[in-house]
C-alpha cells in the first residue's frame, strides 16, 4: 500500500473500483489496521469481493538490485507480485517505488517469450477529445537496441488493439527527423525491421512535436528518451492548469472571460486531467503489473485499477505471447 498518500488513497480507490466492477475482486496487501479502518463505510456486498493480506513492510529504493529482493520480500509490493505469479490474482496495482517494483516484476513474474526486456507502457491525452495514443518505454529501461525496440512496437500495438479496440494501430518509431537517415542505428534498424513486418502498421518516424497530434496510435522509443518525454509532458500540463487558474483570478475583465467560458474550460480541465491517464504498465511479462504515480490522489489510482482490469479482461499478456509466437522462426523438426 505505497505511493505518497498509502490507504488513505488506496483503499478508497479499490471500493470504487469494486462498485464499478460487478465481477472485480480485490486483495489488499498491507497494514490490515489501517486498511481496515478505512473499510467501514463500504458495503457489505463490496467487502465480500475484498480480502487483506497483512503486512507492515514497505519496500524502499535501494542502490543495489540484490538488496531490494533480498531485504523487500515481505513488503506489500513484492506480496502483491508473488500474488499475481501464484495465480491468486491477475494483476498488481502499485503506487510503491518504481525500481522496487520493476526488480519485483522481473524477478518473479519472467518475460513473456520471445521478448528480450519488459518495457512501461503509458497513455497521452491527443488534440481529439477522449482520444489518447500510447507511448513505451517510458523507463523501464535506459537504453534499447533495435530488437527491443521493434518488440516495443509488437507489444504496443497489441495494447491498443486489445484495450482499445483499434484493429490496427498506427505505429510510429520517435525521432529528430522523418528523413530515413536520421536517428540512431538502433532506431534506423528497428525501422527497417518493422516496414518488412505485416503484422504491425508502421507509419515511418514521428517528431517530438506530433506527439499529440493523433498521427500515431502507439509510440515507440527507448527508456530514456520515453522518461523525459512522458514527464515534460505532465509539467506542460500542469503549467496549463497553472495558467488557466491565473487568468480565472485575474481583473473583471479575466473573470468574467473565465465565467462564459466555463463549460469549456471545464472540458478542457477534464481532457488534460492527469488522472485519467495514471497507470503505467509494466508490459511484456508473463503477469500484468501496473505502476501509479506516488503521488497519485483517489481518482488518479481508480484508473491505474482500471487499467489493470482492463488488461486482465482483454488477456494482454496473453495476446502478446501469442503475437511473438507467430512472428519467430518455426523451430526445426
Amino acid at each position: 500500500m505505497g505511493g505518497d498518500f498509502g490507504p488513505s488513497v488506496t483503499v478508497p480507490a479499490a471500493i470504487r473500483a469494486l462498485a464499478t466492477y460487478q465481477d472485480l475482486s480485490v486483495v489488499l496487501v498491507g497494514d490490515e489496521s489501517q486498511i481496515k479502518a478505512l473499510l467501514q463505510h463500504a458495503g457489505t456486498a463490496l467487502r465480500a469481493r475484498l480480502d487483506v493480506l497483512h503486512t507492515s513492510v514497505t519496500a524502499h529504493h535501494e542502490s543495489k538490485p540484490e538488496s531490494v529482493l533480498r531485504n523487500s520480500r515481505e513488503s506489500s509490493m513484492f506480496l502483491a507480485v508473488t500474488l499475481v505469479k501464484e495465480g491468486r490474482v491477475d494483476a498488481c496495482v502499485s503506487a510503491g517505488d518504481t525500481g522496487a517494483l520493476l526488480l519485483s516484476g522481473r524477478h518473479l513474474l519472467k518475460n513473456i517469450p520471445g521478448i528480450s526486456k519488459p518495457a512501461m507502457i503509458a497513455s497521452v491525452p491527443l488534440h481529439r477529445v477522449e482520444s489518447k495514443a500510447y507511448i513505451l518505454d517510458v523507463g523501464a529501461n535506459v537504453s534499447n537496441d533495435a530488437t527491443e525496440l521493434f518488440e516495443f512496437a509488437i507489444m504496443g500495438s497489441v495494447q491498443a488493439e486489445a484495450v482499445d479496440r483499434i484493429s490496427r494501430p498506427r505505429v510510429a518509431l520517435l525521432n529528430v527527423g522523418q528523413e530515413e537517415h536520421k536517428g540512431t542505428p538502433a532506431i534506423r534498424e528497428a525501422a527497417e525491421r518493422l516496414a518488412q513486418t505485416p503484422a504491425v502498421d508502421y507509419i515511418g518516424y514521428i517528431e517530438g512535436n506530433e506527439l499529440f497530434s493523433g498521427k500515431a496510435d502507439v509510440i515507440v522509443c527507448d527508456g530514456f528518451s520515453g522518461n523525459i518525454t512522458i514527464k515534460t509532458s505532465a509539467g506542460v500540463v500542469r503549467v496549463i492548469e497553472q495558467l488557466l487558474k491565473a487568468v480565472a483570478q485575474g481583473g473583471l475583465l479575466s473573470r468574467l472571460s473565465t465565467f462564459l467560458a466555463a463549460p469549456l474550460l471545464r472540458l478542457l480541465r477534464r481532457e488534460i486531467d492527469p488522472a485519467q491517464f495514471n497507470g503505467a504498465s509494466v508490459i511484456g511479462l508473463q503477469g500484468i503489473i501496473v505502476k501509479s504515480h506516488g503521488h497519485a490522489d483517489t481518482d488518479a489510482f481508480y484508473h491505474a485499477i482500471s487499467q489493470a482490469y482492463r488488461e486482465s479482461s482483454d488477456r494482454v499478456p496473453e495476446k502478446i505471447a501469442a503475437r511473438m509466437a507467430s512472428l519467430l522462426p518455426i523451430p526445426a523438426a
